[in-house]
């Protein structure tokens, strides 16, 4: 299989990384999960007085909050810097004015995005890990901890992200807005997807929207796996589910994006 267009893109990505971007914005995405984790310890601790309702350990299966927010917040993070970065690519092309020659090359589509996809895996894997081992201290458990769920769930996650990430470079290309876009989508995400609570929590009616967000099985999936070592098999449901919406969206996202582009590229000339 020919992975060229795959493999350029991420050794492009890797370059800029560590070229363009100073160390400084590395250390600011990993102080924003941990900044998460010591609020919610302070939370926690002086505000619920390290008790949680009933029905908390009742929907969640776990009577520890401080994992429980934990292991969402490097979720999100996740969601975060792979959605943006990944959406942002061509609207990044169209500014520096080379998505018309990346058009004219021999331009993979697919390739190009798993490219950048794997790049900004590859960076916040680190941020995270570095975020988890400082949230120890903290409270973080991994007591239930399931290897081989964690890993399938993980990856069904990583697709579940690119998923959202090329429905949403079709609106960042279509508008050419990156900044309302993103914003407006990660807040929903944080409030809708149970990323600091459980989404019954929610109404009805943002509890069904909440459903049709990826993220929100992703981030359960990865919970039951950490926290409750829940197997593959007991979450085959979800994980089915979770691939099947994913698909879903990824196929709509392709196909918008082609009419997008030549949009776009009228634009350019328009």
């Amino acid at each position: 299989m020919d992975l060229a267009v795959l493999t350029a893109t991420f050794k492009r990505n890797f370059i800029i990384q560590l070229r363009a971007y100073p160390k400084h914005f590395f250390v600011g995405n990993l102080l924003t999960g941990l900044y998460t984790a010591i609020y919610t310890f302070f939370m926690y601790h002086l505000f619920f007085r390290g008790n949680t309702k009933v029905s908390f350990a009742n929907l969640t299966g776990t009577t520890d909050y401080m994992s429980f927010v934990i292991v969402g917040t490097a979720v999100y993070l996740y969601v975060v810097r792979t959605a943006l970065n990944v959406s942002r690519s061509l609207i990044t092309e169209l500014r520096e004015g080379t998505l018309e020659s990346l058009m004219m090359a021999p331009f993979k589509r697919v390739q190009y995005f798993l490219g950048n996809m794997l790049q900004q895996v590859l960076t916040t894997s680190g941020e995270v890990l570095i975020m988890v081992l400082l949230s120890i201290p903290f409270g973080l458990r991994f007591s239930n901890f399931n290897l081989l769920s964690f890993l399938f769930s993980f990856i069904v996650s990583l697709y579940a992200f690119f998923s959202i990430s090329i429905l949403l470079a079709c609106v960042m290309l279509y508008s050419r807005d990156t900044y309302i876009s993103q914003n407006t989508l990660f807040a929903l995400i944080f409030l809708l997807c149970g990323i600091t609570f459980p989404i019954q929590y929610l109404p009805d009616w943002a509890q069904c929207i909440a459903k049709l967000i990826p993220v929100t099985d992703a981030v359960i999936l990865i919970r039951n796996a950490v926290l409750l070592g829940n197997s593959i098999e007991m979450q085959f449901e979800r994980l089915l589910y979770l691939v099947s919406i994913s698909t879903f969206y990824t196929l709509i996202g392709f196909q918008l994006l082609r009419k997008i582009e030549l949009i776009a590229l009228e634009k350019i000339h328009g």
